[in-house]
């Protein structure tokens, strides 16, 4: 197991036991994942199954893709 150099608590565990802890198990961020997009297939796939036209389709999954990648980098 990690363990902490600075408190000796197990990694991944103490932050919660120790409010103030300081140490780099209690600062680490867990590691962003890289942004995957739909494919071209999966939005025509999306289209075909939608009742709006394909212009707006297009419209519609681009500024969701826009949206997410703001909130989500």
């Amino acid at each position: 197991m990690n363990t902490c150099p600075n408190c000796g608590k197990v990694a991944g565990l103490h932050s919660s036991i120790l409010q103030g802890c300081m140490c780099q198990y209690s600062m680490q961020v867990p590691p962003q994942r890289t942004w995957v997009g739909l494919t071209d297939e999966e939005i025509a796939q999306g289209w075909k199954e939608s009742w709006v036209t394909e212009q707006a389709w297009q419209s519609a999954v681009w500024w969701a893709e826009e949206k997410l990648k703001e909130k989500n980098t």
